[in-house]
């Protein structure tokens, strides 16, 4: 069995919407299974989409549920463990959160660890999207018809200025080691206010969007590293108060000790920047 994972980079103009394209190929003969990969939360939503008759399966409430050929998933807190039975190739678009309320008008806090299939949460006007790749053999294909459909959304999008969206991008920006206290004064709004209308969007409270975005820092810290990183070094380095902290931070995210994860970072995926392709006997 083969399995390939590769990232592709957005136009200029969605960069600061897109973070990143994706696919996911598992090739092998017959119905035989892909090892069980882990998506960790990253503080993104995706748009993913299957782009052949096979679906992949998703582990919900300890039963293995099979995907919808094409579903968007919210903000996530929690590890998701999926596997795919057969020749499966999964597209996703990587958007940060802001993206959905700015390029669809669609609020994202009924999303958040949770997943709806394309046309529930869009109606038909992504079905456009979902026809126009299916099938494709040509990942460069696919990316190209995505990059034209999200360029024709943001044809639409009008310029504001919005509090929650500038605290989500400076949350980023610092790496999450970044107080709400500090935040919302810097933004001149209240922290109950802050919170509300974060809640609003997203589903989530802007702490858990912080913790979620310094455990993803911490994590890409040493997710190219050879040798096993010292923890005390790294929860330093993001911000956590000692080793304990982080280890019970990245507990929360992995359902797994970091040395556990460093030493099994091939069952993980959507890493930015990485590239993997491996082939099993």
């Amino acid at each position: 069995m083969n399995t390939w994972y590769q990232e592709f980079k957005p136009s200029a103009a969605l960069q600061p919407f897109v973070e990143c394209y994706w696919l996911h190929h598992f090739e092998t003969s017959g119905n035989e299974e892909s090892p069980l990969q882990r998506c960790l939360p990253f503080g993104t939503l995706e748009l993913i989409m299957h782009l052949d008759d096979n679906r992949a399966y998703a582990l919900f409430d300890n039963q293995w549920q099979k995907l919808p050929q094409a579903f968007f998933a919210g903000l996530y807190q929690d590890a998701v463990q999926w596997k795919s039975v057969g020749t499966t190739r999964k597209f996703g678009i990587q958007l940060k959160p802001e993206s959905l309320p700015q390029l669809f008008k669609v609020p994202g806090a009924s999303l958040f660890n949770n997943f709806t299939d394309l046309e529930s949460l869009f109606g038909k006007r992504m079905n456009r999207l979902v026809d126009s790749v299916y099938g494709l053999p040509d990942i460069q294909a696919v990316v190209s018809a995505a990059e034209t459909f999200l360029l024709g959304q943001l044809r639409n999008l009008k310029a504001e200025r919005n509090y929650v969206f500038e605290a989500t991008r400076l949350i980023r920006k610092a790496k999450g080691n970044l107080s709400i206290e500090d935040l919302s004064t810097h933004l001149y709004v209240s922290k109950r206010q802050l919170e509300r209308s974060f809640k609003d969007k997203y589903g989530t409270t802007p702490k858990m969007y912080q913790r979620i975005i310094r455990f993803r820092n911490a994590y890409e810290s040493f997710q190219q590293e050879t040798t096993l990183p010292n923890w005390l070094d790294v929860s330093h380095t993001f911000g956590y108060s000692d080793q304990a902290h982080f280890i019970r931070e990245f507990r929360l995210f992995t359902n797994d000790a970091p040395t556990m994860v460093f030493n099994d970072q091939g069952h993980y995926y959507r890493v930015p920047g990485r590239q993997l392709i491996r082939t099993h006997a």
